[in-house]
């Protein structure tokens, strides 16, 4: 009772419900994890005043960032509204933006797009953050400038830009971060050393993180641990006319991968995933205009192994991928910025191992695009469109039982936008935008056991182009000690392509069948900060969505429920102390397909304190945290394992960073 009334009592303190919470002064720019963004570089492919932006957008940034990081990218982020994270053990969380995830979303790696065959639940971004200035997030389609896949949104991981010397004078410095998880005896670190002579910069930087099995009020979940190794190197040039940056990096890490100890008692098999990278920019400034030239490779490599000892790989997955964009950002011309582009990719998928779930293939496509914004008085107006074309071929599998085959697809896109701002602290956004998404090798021709997923995949072979249509409406406001955001939304899919459960009764996971239907998601996302003097802000934010499959009348699969979260937190001005207090509420998903099982609704609540130094070398920052102070037990409706496994209970996370 005692623990209903605290939730009760902090639900209520701001009185109203709203999107990405800001504050005033130093304490609100620092604090919030879900603070509206004032500049960003993803929606629009140029640094842009957030406020400016009709399509919703998100950001988390310094000491948000550093108190929310995860071992996963979904983890980090699931605390945006509108946000959450599909987890598989401790290793895996992928972003689920407005219900959509896997393939609808694109993950962007400093700008470049990655491709680490997301069609899989169990297939984690594999982006590290660690060392990332903020995350960025757009809501809702956008493929005017990211092509297929960007129907539900995207992540952008930005990187902190390379230092510059001042004339002979360098610059050597560096970086630490450390934590540890007390849920499944988690160290990680994280070393960075950076420096610069004049114009010309580096930075070396690395990341380890282990985890042991995760623990939850009913004891262990057997086979949950992981192990990850990180190393990224940057260099560049940097003049006042040209640059060139160049950055190479590699991922290594070991996931286990559990299952019903009581259908599969002592399974322990594992997932072993290297990604490599490798990304070259190079900008070129003259007369107003930039042109900006990206290139990128990528290299992901997938070993799953049916237990703890054996070298012979059940499945392999491999994929290499190339990427490249030309980017022209015109000087100004009538009221109008923007830029005109076109990107390429190029994909060759292969398979090894024991067993096959889909065949080899080579995706390619090919995209022209533009994206305009002007100001007309108290109006932001913006407005792009762009044609995709898209090749998937594969040589055949005998033993999938396939014929040499190939798909072409094509798609034309768009997006239009409106911000009104007059004098009063009150905007109102809207924007409606076209996003589609060309049908995947694994949705076409999967025919398996996916050893990850611990389930049979089926594939459908006549399968066409999702496209959506997406309307967002906003409210947003901005005063001297409030701010917040109030937005609604409609997104119409047509051709919708999931996986559906068909196992047995109570058992979602053991078989899933791709299908293909007309869908509609609508939702809202909420939040609201208000200072109220002395350092102390009270938030609050909720989201929602409703997913249904219009042609059938059913619900879609894997959809999160309502949540609601409340918080209050103290601030010292300048570098100094912190602390917090949130209670989070997530409903009982009562729209479910078919057997899939829905747990009870939650609530938890979670506190932090913080204290922040000024040394000679930098600033030193210690974060204590306890999520689940009251030890809930409950099973989360996005974790894949909720039909036998509860959440991690109470839990200690320590953080430590300083400047070297």
């Amino acid at each position: 009772m005692k623990h209903i009334k605290l939730v009760f009592l902090l639900a209520c303190t701001p009185g109203v419900l709203a999107a990405q919470s800001a504050r005033r002064d130093s304490v609100q720019r620092d604090s919030s994890a879900r603070a509206l963004p004032t500049m960003q570089v993803t929606a629009t492919a140029v640094a842009t005043d957030a406020r400016r932006i009709a399509q919703p957008t998100a950001q988390l940034s310094g000491a948000a960032l550093r108190r929310n990081q995860g071992a996963s990218l979904g983890e980090t982020l699931e605390q945006i509204p509108g946000v959450r994270s599909l987890s598989m053990t401790t290793g895996i969380g992928k972003p689920v933006i407005r219900g959509l995830t896997n393939n609808r979303v694109v993950t962007l790696a400093n700008g470049q797009r990655t491709e680490t065959q997301q069609w899989g639940h169990d297939h984690s971004p594999n982006v590290e953050s660690a060392d990332a200035e903020r995350l960025e997030v757009v809501k809702g389609p956008a493929s005017v400038l990211y092509g297929s896949d960007a129907l539900g949104g995207v992540v952008n991981v930005v990187r902190r830009a390379l230092p510059r010397g001042e004339g002979d004078i360098g610059v050597l410095r560096g970086r630490i971060a450390m934590a540890y998880n007390s849920a499944n005896q988690a160290p990680s670190a994280t070393l960075v050393g950076e420096g610069a002579r004049g114009a010309l910069g580096w930075r070396l930087s690395g990341t380890g993180r282990r985890a042991g099995d995760l623990r939850t009020p009913n004891g262990p979940v057997l086979n949950t641990g992981n192990l990850t190794g990180y190393l990224e190197g940057t260099t560049g040039w940097h003049g006042e006319q040209r640059d060139v940056e160049v950055t190479a990096s590699t991922r290594d890490e070991t996931i286990r991968i559990a299952d019903d100890p009581i259908t599969a008692p002592g399974y322990d098999g594992r997932q072993r995933i290297r990604t490599h990278r490798l990304t070259m920019e190079s900008n070129l400034r003259g007369g107003g205009q930039r042109l900006q030239v990206q290139a990128g490779w990528e290299e992901n490599r997938r070993a799953e192994f049916d237990n703890a000892t054996t070298q012979q790989v059940t499945l392999g997955l491999a994929s290499r991928t190339l990427t490249g964009f030309a980017h022209w950002h015109h000087a100004p011309w009538r009221g109008l910025t923007g830029v005109v582009g076109t990107a390429v990719q190029q994909t060759q998928f292969n398979t090894f191992g024991r067993y096959t779930l889909i065949p080899d293939s080579r995706t390619g496509s090919f995209g022209v695009y533009a994206l305009e914004q002007t100001t007309v008085g108290a109006w932001s107006l913006s407005a792009g469109a762009r044609h995709d074309w898209r090749s998937l071929s594969t040589p055949g599998n005998a033993v999938l039982g396939l014929a040499a085959t190939s798909r072409q697809f094509n798609a034309m896109t768009g997006t239009l936008g409106a911000v009104y701002r007059a004098e009063s602290p009150l905007s109102l956004a809207i924007n409606v935008a076209r996003g589609f998404r060309a049908p995947s090798a694994s949705d076409l021709f999967a025919n398996g056991f996916h050893e990850g997923t611990r389930a049979f995949e089926i594939g459908r072979a006549d399968l066409r182009v999702e496209s959506s249509l997406n309307t967002d409406v906003g409210l947003r406001l901005r005063s001297g000690v409030a701010s917040g955001e109030l937005t609604g939304y409609v997104n119409r899919i047509r051709d919708y392509i999931y996986l559906a459960p068909v196992g047995e009764p109570g058992r979602a996971l053991d078989s899933l069948q791709v299908r293909q239907g007309n869908a509609r998601l609508v939702g809202a996302e909420a939040a609201l900060a208000v200072a109220v003097g002395h350092g102390i802000t009270v938030q609050s934010t909720a989201d929602v969505v409703r997913a249904s499959n219009t042609t059938d009348g059913s619900a879609l699969p894997f959809v999160p429920p309502f949540r609601a979260t409340s918080s209050v937190r103290w601030d010292q001005q300048g570098p100094g102390r912190s602390a917090s207090l949130t209670a989070e509420w997530n409903a009982r998903q009562t729209r479910t397909f078919r057997d899939d099982f829905a747990p009870a609704a939650w609530t938890a609540v979670h506190a932090s304190t913080g204290f922040s130094r000024m040394t000679p070398r930098g600033l030193v920052h210690i974060d204590v945290s306890v999520r689940n102070l009251f030890d809930a037990r409950y099973q989360d409706f996005m974790s894949r394992y909720k039909e036998f496994a509860h959440a991690a209970g109470r839990t200690l996370v320590v953080r430590l960073s300083a400047d070297l």
